[in-house]
């Protein structure tokens, strides 16, 4: 999930498999793109968000790597309810924490479809 206001991205690294990921869960049957988004990103970092935005969907094949894999993202921007925020690692379990990042300065390595978003040329911070 990409925040308007610091024209930053809230990363996770996974720790199934080390790849840094924008936060990504399942949806509840019947739960809109946004419902899901501000759910998820409220049980996995405590982050309140006051206004949701769809980006965009992709629907990328991986079937050249070593485990083929189907992804179906969606992307979305969130403007935080307030900015004072700070993201908590409320599923340690499954995440090794949480931080912000310059689009322009992403860590490696990606989630293979936010790194296929990067190359492409995506923006989430569009000027104007």
């Amino acid at each position: 999930m990409c925040f308007e206001e610091f024209e930053d991205n809230l990363q996770q690294q996974n720790m199934e498999n080390g790849m840094v990921t924008l936060f990504k869960r399942c949806f509840v049957a019947g739960e809109s793109f946004e419902e899901c988004g501000s759910r998820e990103l409220k049980e996995e970092t405590g982050l309140d968000i006051a206004q949701l935005e769809l980006l965009t969907v992709t629907n990328n094949l991986f079937l050249e790597e070593p485990k083929p894999a189907h992804y179906v993202t969606v992307f979305m921007r969130a403007v935080l309810e307030d900015p004072q925020q700070v993201p908590q690692n409320l599923e340690p379990h499954k995440c090794d924490g949480w931080d912000w990042y310059d689009w322009d300065n992403l860590p490696k390595p990606l989630f293979w479809p936010l790194e296929k978003m990067v190359q492409d040329g995506f923006d989430p911070f569009p000027i104007g």
